[in-house]
């Protein structure tokens, strides 16, 4: 007994007619009549609630002969009870209907419900509290929750096989449909459509109940008891992973700053700084990496000539659709410097490890250098970074 609910309530019955022998008549294949002399010293109530206790009790002995049970049951009840032929033919077809639906329907799970069925008959006849039971869960189909199928469109239901899911509790409610999600209940009715009395769905589509990371398990409840448990597989979060990528070489030529626009042979002294960083940020990472870069040249006697400034931030490598950058592991900066000592292009190469491989640099010419000829070009090194996998599921 649980909270009213009797899932037992003929077993007293069961034993009592195991004592008066009626359960050997049944396993025969017989069921006692009315006009074999018992009917005569019994009133006829009471002896067709003999007839449905010997029934529910040769179903117990011999499960796989319910229906020719319940068959030889209704032909033995009187040609005036055809309102008890009827309630007794209901609960056959029930019993056959989910054998035949359902290939997960085992022969003992029917008779059972039979059982149940013929009790609560015979307890309405005789005038005694009608046992209630719960409605019998069998099955789910599939048998787990994978979110991933969801997310997919692979799956967007559930069935549940079972048998009078129909049946109202003690206050007039019916089956209900509970999700546990980041630790607490919500009930889910509304996605919990109830086709037939041993048939529902659960409904995962856009309109039904919605899955999170944070769903972990699904419950069937009636009259406030757990009847089943569906359990909710999550997919994988992605997981980040180290990439090396290249990036864009950037060039930038500083403005005149200072005397005239001709080193004349005296140096330049030259520094040199770049250095990235991320961009078009997302949450969670961004989707991109900038860079700059900055050059100082000054000459080194007479007007100090100078060309300075800092380019501005320019998008040197965008990550693949529908990833995420979320590190840079490639040192973000680099810093160095150098005179110059002719009129060609100089290569200045920080060494392994460094973000850049090299800086292609040009200080003094043969004519105005400052703001005009002097620059300078970048050439990164390979860059490792941080991404994941981009999932709105997981963001």
């Amino acid at each position: 007994m649980n909270n009213g609910i009797s899932t037992s309530a003929g077993s007293t019955r069961l034993k009592r007619m195991r004592v008066a022998g009626l359960v050997l008549v049944f396993a025969v294949g017989s069921i006692p009549t009315v006009g074999c002399g018992i009917g005569d010293l019994v009133d006829p109530i009471n002896n067709i609630a003999n007839q449905i206790e010997a029934a529910i009790a040769a179903i117990d002995i011999n499960s796989a002969q319910w229906q020719d049970i319940v068959r030889d049951l209704m032909e033995q009840m009187p040609e005036t009870e055809n309102d008890l032929k009827a309630d007794i033919d209901e609960i056959l077809q029930r019993g056959i209907k989910a054998t035949t639906v359902s290939v997960i329907a085992s022969g003992d799970f029917v008779s059972r419900r039979v059982q149940e069925g013929l009790d609560r008959l015979e307890s309405r006849i005789t005038g005694r509290p009608v046992p209630v039971y719960p409605p019998a869960f069998l099955g789910f189909t599939p048998d787990a929750l994978e979110v991933k199928r969801v997310l997919s469109d692979e799956l967007n239901a559930i069935t549940v096989y079972g048998y009078d899911f129909d049946r109202r509790d003690p206050a007039g409610e019916q089956m209900k449909l509970w999700i546990l999600r980041d630790g607490n209940y919500e009930e889910c009715t509304f996605s919990l459509t109830l086709a037939t009395h041993y048939e529902a769905k659960i409904n995962l589509a856009a309109n039904g109940v919605q899955m999170s990371k944070g769903c972990t398990l699904m419950q069937l409840r009636w009259n406030d008891n757990v009847i089943s448990t569906l359990p909710i597989l999550q997919p994988d979060p992605p997981q980040p992973k180290n990439i090396t990528v290249n990036l864009q070489n950037i060039t930038f030529r500083p403005p005149h700053t200072r005397g005239d626009k001709d080193f004349d042979g005296s140096g330049p002294y030259v520094e040199l700084e770049a250095a990235i960083a991320g961009a078009d940020f997302v949450p969670g990472g961004a989707t991109a990496l900038q860079a700059y870069v900055d050059m100082f040249a000054e000459e080194t006697e007479a007007d100090w000539t100078t060309a300075s400034g800092r380019s501005d931030w320019q998008i040197v490598y965008r990550a693949e659709p529908g990833y995420r950058i979320m590190n840079i592991i490639t040192p973000i900066s680099c810093v160095e410097s150098y005179t110059d000592t002719n009129h060609s292009e100089d290569l200045v190469c920080p060494g392994a490890g460094n973000l850049v491989e090299c800086f292609r640099c040009v200080g003094d010419t043969g004519g105005d250098d400052a703001g005009v000829a002097t620059k300078v070009s970048v050439d990164f090194a390979p860059c490792v970074i941080t991404v994941i996998k981009d999932d709105p599921y997981f963001n």
